[in-house]
C-alpha cells in the first residue's frame, strides 16, 4: 500500500513536471510549423549540427572582412596598441590588458607579414566571430535562421562595424563580449527548468563580465542591467544560495585576472615606451579609472554638444548605416519587446536587451563631451556606437519575425524563402554601398606619412611628438619595423606626468632629462625629485642634436618661447636658439623636396579618417616653408632681406605647382599674395608676369572656395590687379 502511494506521488510530480514543461513550450505557426520562441528544456539539438550556421556566417563575414583587410598601420591608437604588445608596455588607460597579451600571442605565434597586418588580422578575427555569435543569439530568440543573417547584414557589414573590424583596434573585441553577454543571457533564460544548467551559465556569464572589463569599461553598462535580472532569475529558481553568490564573485574576479598584466609590466620597465607607473595601489587604481582622462568622460578638459545632440546623431547614424530597414524595425521592436512578456512567450530577454540600449546611449550621450561638430573628434565618439548597434540588429532582427509572423497570415512567405532572400538582399546592399568605403587592401597612407617624415629628418635627430597621429605612427615604425634607429623620440605631452621620465629614463637614451618631471619651472619639489621646464629639456640637448617638434609644440609650459623659435621642416618644426645664425639657402635645400614624392591626393578622404588628416599634413608640408618665409617677410620692413625671402617663396610655391596639377586651394591664396606682394618690391623678374600669376591664382582659388568670407575682398584685389595690368600692357 505505501509503496503504491509513493509510486502515485511519483507519477503525480513527473506529470506536473511534464505540464511545466509543456507550458514553456510556444505555439506553433500554423502556416510554416516552426515555434514563435525556443527552449533548450523542451527542443533537444545536436551541438554539432546547430554549428553549421554560425560557422558558415563566420567564415563568409571573414572572407569579406579578409579581402578589405589593412595591409600596414592605420591611424589613431593602433600604433600604441601594438608597441604596447611588441614591447611589454602598457597601452593609455585603462591600458587594455587582455586585448594586450592577445595581440602579443599573435606577434609571437604568427610569424607571417608586418606586425600591424597581423593585429589587423586579429581584429578581423574577432569581428567574425562576432557575427557568428550574433547570428547564434538571434536564432535561439526566434529559430529564424534568417533573421539572424539580417542582424549580421545590418551590424556586420555596415560601414562603422566594417572599418573597425579591418584594423587593429580594441573596439571587435568589445563587441565580441557585448554578443557574448546577450548569447548568455538568452540560453540562461531558456535554461530555467534544469538548475544545473543555469548554475554552469550564470557563472560563465560572471566570468565574461569581469573579462569583458579588461577591455572596454562601457560593458559595465551591460552588466549593471543584466547581473539583477540573472539573480532574479536564479532566486525564483531557487538556485540562489550563498555558496552561489560566492562562485559567481570568484569567477568574476578570475576574469578581471587580465589586469595583473599591468604592475608586472610596470615592475619590468623592459618597454622602450609605455603609459603610466602602476608599481603601486594609487597608479594602478589611476590607471585602471582613468583619472588622468576623466573616469567619466572620454577626454580631459573637452565640452561636447550634450545629450540630445548626441541622440539625435545616433538616431540619423542608425537610420544611415544600419539601413532604412534596420531603423524602422528598431522603432517599433518596443512593441516586440513588451509582446514577449506575455503569457504566449514568458521571455524578459528582449525587454533586458532594450534597457540595456537605452541605458548606454543616454549615459553615453551625456558622458561623450567631445565636440562632434570636429569630423575626427565625431569619428572618435561613434567608434562607440557599435556596442549599442549590436543590441539594434537584435532588436530590430526580433520585429522583422514578427512582422514575417503576420504577414503569414495573408502570405506564405516561408514555402518560397522570401524571409531569407529579403535578408540576403540586405546584406548585398550593404555590402554594395559599405565596400568601396571600407576597402583598406591598399591603404598606406599612413604608413607613406610616418615613413616619409621619419626619413626626412637629419642623422641623430631628436624628435617630441605631440598628438595621436605623429606619437603612435612614427613610435611604432621607429620600434616594431626598426625604420631609422638613429633617431630619438619621445612624447612631448607625456611629460607633464610625472612617471613619464622616471617610467622610460632607461630606454630613451640619447636624450638627457634635467630633472625628474616637467613642471612651470625648474627646482626641487618636497618629495625630492627635481622638476625641470620645456627650456630646460631643450637647453639640455640641443648643442648634442638637431632637435624638432611633431606635429607643433605642446601648449602646457610656455618657458621654451623666450630662447627657442620654430623654423618649419616638412611636417615638423625645427627647434632653432634665438640670436643663432640660420644659413637661409642651405634651409631651402635640406626642406624643398620633403614630400616631394608624395603620391596621395589631397581630397577624397572621409573627414572623420586619419587618412585625410595625414594627407592634410603632408600637402601643407609641401610648401611649408614658402609658405614660412612669406610670413615671416611681413615682419620686415622694406628692403633686401624681405625682397629674398620673397623670392625664395615665390620660387618654391612655383616648383610646388609645376610638380602637382591638383592641389589643395589654399596654395593658390598663398601663391597669389606672395606674386602680388612680389610685384610691389624691387625685383627683377617681369612685373607683368607676376600680376598674371597672382590674377591666375586668386580666381583659381575662388573657383575652389566659393564660400570664402573674404571673397569679396579678393573680388576687389582681383579687379585692382587686373587694372594694373592693363596699365602695364597699355605702356608696353
Amino acid at each position: 500500500m505505501a509503496k503504491a502511494m509513493k509510486k502515485k506521488k511519483k507519477d503525480a510530480s513527473q506529470n506536473q513536471l511534464e505540464a511545466s514543461e509543456l507550458k514553456l513550450m510556444s505555439p506553433l505557426n500554423p502556416r510554416h510549423g516552426k515555434t514563435a520562441n525556443c527552449r533548450d528544456s523542451v527542443v533537444a539539438v545536436d551541438v554539432l549540427s546547430s554549428l553549421w550556421k554560425p560557422v558558415t556566417v563566420a567564415v563568409v563575414v571573414f572572407g569579406v572582412y579578409l579581402q578589405t583587410l589593412h595591409p600596414s598601420l592605420p591611424g589613431g591608437d593602433s600604433g600604441e596598441l601594438i608597441v604596447a604588445a611588441s614591447e611589454f608596455g602598457v597601452a593609455h588607460p585603462p591600458g587594455y590588458p587582455l586585448f594586450t597579451v592577445l595581440a602579443q600571442c599573435m606577434l609571437e605565434f604568427f610569424p607571417f607579414g608586418n606586425p600591424a597586418w597581423r593585429i589587423n588580422l586579429l581584429t578581423a578575427l574577432t569581428s567574425a566571430v562576432v557575427a557568428g555569435v550574433l547570428f547564434v543569439v538571434v536564432e535561439r530568440l526566434t529559430c529564424w535562421s534568417s533573421a539572424g543573417v539580417l542582424a549580421v547584414a545590418v551590424f556586420s557589414f555596415s560601414r562603422l562595424t566594417w572599418t573597425w573590424a579591418v584594423t587593429a583596434e580594441v573596439f571587435a573585441l568589445n563587441n565580441l563580449f557585448v554578443a557574448l553577454l546577450m548569447m548568455l543571457a538568452v540560453m540562461f533564460e531558456q535554461s530555467q527548468g534544469n538548475k544545473t544548467r543555469l548554475r554552469t551559465l550564470a557563472l560563465l556569464g560572471s566570468f565574461c563580465c569581469g573579462l569583458s572589463l579588461c577591455n572596454q569599461h562601457t560593458c559595465v553598462l551591460y552588466i549593471v542591467c543584466v547581473v539583477p535580472w540573472a539573480f532574479t532569475i536564479l532566486y525564483t529558481a531557487q538556485a540562489l544560495t550563498v555558496g552561489m553568490v560566492l562562485k559567481l564573485s570568484v569567477t568574476m574576479c578570475l576574469g578581471l585576472l587580465p589586469y595583473v598584466y599591468l604592475p608586472v609590466s610596470a615592475y619590468t620597465r623592459a618597454a622602450r615606451w609605455t603609459w603610466g607607473d602602476q608599481r603601486t595601489t594609487m597608479g594602478f587604481v589611476t590607471h585602471l579609472l582613468r583619472m588622468e582622462y576623466g573616469t567619466f568622460d572620454l577626454l580631459k578638459d573637452h565640452t561636447g554638444q550634450g545629450l540630445i545632440y548626441g541622440l539625435r546623431l545616433y538616431l540619423e547614424h542608425i537610420y544611415t548605416d544600419l539601413t532604412p530597414v534596420g531603423y524602422l524595425l528598431a522603432i517599433f521592436s518596443v512593441i516586440a519587446a513588451v509582446k514577449r512578456l506575455s503569457q504566449q512567450y514568458k521571455s524578459s530577454s528582449v525587454c533586458i536587451f532594450y534597457l540595456m540600449l537605452f541605458t548606454y546611449i543616454v549615459f553615453f550621450g551625456w558622458r561623450a563631451n567631445l565636440d562632434v561638430k570636429n569630423p575626427l573628434l565625431l569619428g572618435v565618439v561613434e567608434r562607440f556606437w557599435m556596442q549599442s548597434d549590436i543590441v539594434v540588429a537584435v532588436l530590430a532582427a526580433v520585429t522583422f519575425v514578427d512582422f514575417i509572423n503576420m504577414v503569414h497570415w495573408l502570405i506564405d512567405l516561408h514555402k518560397w524563402r522570401l524571409d531569407l532572400i529579403f535578408a540576403v538582399a540586405v546584406a548585398v546592399f550593404q555590402l554594395h554601398r559599405n565596400f568601396p568605403l571600407c576597402d583598406q587592401s591598399t591603404n598606406y597612407v599612413v604608413r607613406d606619412f610616418a615613413v616619409s617624415l621619419l626619413n626626412s629628418l637629419p642623422n641623430g635627430s631628436i624628435i617630441l611628438t605631440k598628438g595621436d597621429l605623429p606619437s603612435n605612427t612614427l613610435r611604432y615604425f621607429h620600434l616594431c619595423e626598426n625604420v631609422r634607429p638613429d633617431i630619438i623620440l619621445f612624447d612631448q605631452e607625456v611629460l607633464t606626468y610625472k612617471w613619464s621620465v622616471e617610467m622610460m629614463r632607461d630606454t630613451s637614451s640619447g636624450l638627457l632629462f634635467p630633472g625628474d618631471f616637467m613642471q612651470l619651472k625648474d627646482g626641487m619639489v618636497e618629495d625630492g625629485r627635481t622638476s625641470f621646464t620645456f627650456r630646460s629639456l631643450l637647453d639640455a640637448n640641443i648643442q648634442r642634436r638637431p632637435m624638432f617638434g611633431c606635429i607643433g609644440v605642446q601648449d602646457h609650459e610656455p618657458s621654451w618661447r623666450s630662447g627657442y623659435e620654430l623654423w618649419p621642416y616638412g611636417v615638423c618644426s625645427q627647434f632653432i636658439q634665438k640670436g643663432s645664425t640660420l644659413d637661409l639657402s642651405t634651409w631651402i635645400n635640406n626642406t624643398k623636396n620633403i614630400g616631394v614624392d608624395w603620391k596621395h591626393p589631397h581630397t577624397g578622404y572621409p573627414p572623420t579618417s586619419w587618412e585625410h588628416v595625414a594627407t592634410g599634413e603632408m600637402w601643407a608640408a609641401m610648401t611649408a616653408s614658402a609658405f614660412f618665409l612669406l610670413d615671416k617677410s611681413g615682419t620686415y620692413k622694406d628692403g633686401p632681406e624681405k625682397t629674398a625671402m620673397l623670392l625664395y617663396s615665390f620660387q618654391l610655391y612655383r616648383e610646388a605647382h609645376r610638380q602637382h596639377k591638383s592641389v589643395p586651394s589654399y596654395w593658390h591664396k598663398n601663391f597669389a599674395l606672395v606674386s602680388e606682394r612680389l610685384f610691389q618690391t624691387d625685383t627683377d623678374l617681369d612685373k607683368a608676369e607676376l600680376l598674371k600669376i597672382s590674377i591666375k591664382q586668386f580666381r583659381l582659388y575662388l573657383k575652389k572656395e566659393p564660400a570664402d568670407p573674404d571673397k569679396d575682398k579678393i573680388k576687389t584685389a582681383v579687379a585692382s590687379l587686373q587694372k594694373y595690368l592693363d596699365q602695364l600692357k597699355s605702356v608696353l
